[in-house]
């Protein structure tokens, strides 16, 4: 049984994942309905922030993200999977998605090896919010280091929190 939710949720994550790669570069899913924002509809419900605005993914370069929905339910199914929060220095607030470890996107593969066991492992990363950088570096310097199934989820702390999610405080 366990398996078979395992092959549910992975096939809703690669659903997610498609309706992302099917959404316009300049455009982004939605964290509560899991569909393609336009970036002016996006920008116009965004919360002000410091950051500039992730950059799209390159032309023929997928995004994998994922919604709020899609973590939550991972997290509920006890998947194995690592949670990092890329937040660093005074970004950082201590505030964590449930089970979240932190990771800097500088990290080298050493450091990157102590918090996750396997290349195979599902690996999710995430920063401050929509407009912080921090969960796509990360994401892309595991890709490059060789983890095979990292996933960023890109509206962080504040979108989770936002959602009316649990939040711990780091230990």
């Amino acid at each position: 049984m366990r398996l078979y939710a395992l092959v549910i949720l992975a096939g809703l994550a690669v659903g997610v994942l498609a309706l992302a790669a099917a959404c316009e570069p300049k455009d982004q899913m939605d964290c509560s309905s899991g569909v393609c924002l336009p970036a002016a509809d996006r920008e116009a419900q965004a919360t002000p922030a410091k950051a500039e605005p992730k950059e799209a993914a390159p032309e023929g370069k997928e995004k994998h993200e994922i919604n709020t929905q899609v973590l939550a339910t991972l997290i509920d199914s006890g998947a194995p999977m690592v949670i990092l929060d890329a937040r660093t220095g005074k970004y950082d607030d201590g505030r964590r998605i449930p089970g979240a470890k932190a990771l800097s996107p500088q990290a080298s593969a050493a450091e990157a090896a102590k918090v996750i066991p396997a290349m195979e492992t599902l690996v999710v990363t995430y920063c401050a919010n929509t407009h912080c950088p921090a969960s796509g570096k990360l994401a892309a310097a595991l890709r490059t280091m060789g983890y095979k199934h990292v996933l960023e989820y890109p509206y962080g702390i504040d979108g989770w929190a936002a959602a009316g999610m649990k939040v711990e405080k780091a230990k």
